[in-house]
């Protein structure tokens, strides 16, 4: 399956306006968007601002390594005690990061504990945010305020999209179910132009994800379709495709938007009601820059069983978010979370 040259399908996908998302008026056309497309954009978001956005992540992206290894969790600075939020990447045999991420969450300061949490893994999940101070590089004054908005922006249309679905099929437990929301994050993503051999330890070989698309493309992310609730900003890049109707197509790039999709728990949670969408990004061969935000439930909301009573597949081996969430993110970053984390 590869991506057509026929007229592209999915330049239909509905663009939904962020105030009729905001007053309620759009439950309807969310539902219908999702059941077609898999996907929609949200246009006309107030004090969004994507090139600003855009252009603090290039300021950041572009100091040197020591500079931004100090903000680095754990996994890339052994000198840092933060696990989950701050710095991150992937490098090349010859020791250049291909793959650069700065996670972002809610917390600006821990909330709570070891002894109020029910293990490891819920006091990870609710790690504060690590900024860089005022002076430390060109830009860095405007990241914090900044990205912190970009962050709140999401949350907010985040939670009111939830709302929305909760409402469209009558699921009031469904809102409930994000009331903390503590792994939520605002990722800000560079992928860098990377050969074939460079992706050849981006994954273990049982994760199951394949680096090169049908038609040989090498691919900066492989095909997955993602867990819960994701807002994507792709500013003006290309890259995106999506899976609609058994061929891949290029997901167009709408400045000024965020392209909201769910994952695998949402479609279980919803009787298959919010399907999910498959997608992949194409290497490009130039640097790339996206921000998806990933809002998730609470850690211990009751994932086991859906809309209509039905158990999830999760939910046969994990009755609460939190357990599962560390599944996941043990398998795509070894060394974020582990099996012990939830002692």
């Amino acid at each position: 399956m590869v991506v057509e040259n026929q007229s592209n399908p999915l330049a239909k996908t509905p663009k939904i306006d962020y105030n009729d998302i905001m007053n309620g008026g759009a439950r309807e056309e969310i539902i219908q968007a999702m059941k077609d497309y898999s996907f929609f954009y949200i246009v006309n978001i107030p004090n969004f601002d994507p090139q600003a956005e855009l252009d603090v992540m290039k300021q950041f992206f572009s100091q040197s390594q020591d500079t931004k290894e100090k903000y680095a969790s754990i996994k890339n600075n052994p000198n840092n005690a933060n696990i989950l939020r701050g710095y991150g990447f992937t490098k090349n045999e010859e020791g250049q990061p291909i793959e650069e991420v700065y996670n972002i969450g809610q917390y600006e300061k821990r909330n709570v504990k070891k002894s109020d949490v029910s293990c490891i893994a819920e006091y990870i999940s609710r790690e504060p945010n690590v900024w860089p101070a005022e002076n430390d590089f060109p830009g860095s004054r405007n990241f914090k305020p900044l990205l912190s908005n970009g962050f709140q922006l999401r949350l907010k249309l985040a939670r009111k999209l939830v709302e929305e679905i909760a409402g469209a099929l009558e699921y009031s437990e469904f809102v409930e179910k994000f009331k903390e929301a503590e792994f939520s994050s605002f990722y800000l993503k560079k992928y860098t132009e990377r050969k074939a051999k460079d992706n050849i330890s981006i994954y273990k070989t049982d994760s199951g994800y394949s680096m090169v698309s049908e038609d040989g493309q090498d691919l900066s992310i492989p095909s997955h379709i993602d867990t819960t609730i994701t807002l994507l900003a792709t500013y003006s890049n290309g890259g995106l495709q999506a899976l609609y109707k058994d061929s891949w197509y290029e997901v167009p790039s709408v400045m000024g938007s965020l392209l909201m999709m769910s994952g695998s728990l949402i479609e279980e949670l919803c009787d298959k009601k919010m399907p999910p969408l498959r997608h992949r990004v194409v290497d490009i061969k130039a640097d790339r820059y996206s921000t998806p935000f990933f809002f998730n439930p609470s850690f211990h909301a009751n994932i086991s069983k859906s809309l209509s009573g039905l158990e999830t597949d999760i939910g046969k081996k994990y009755e609460t978010f939190g357990p599962w969430q560390v599944t996941q993110l043990h398998r795509d970053e070894p060394l974020l979370l582990h099996h012990q984390s939830l002692i």
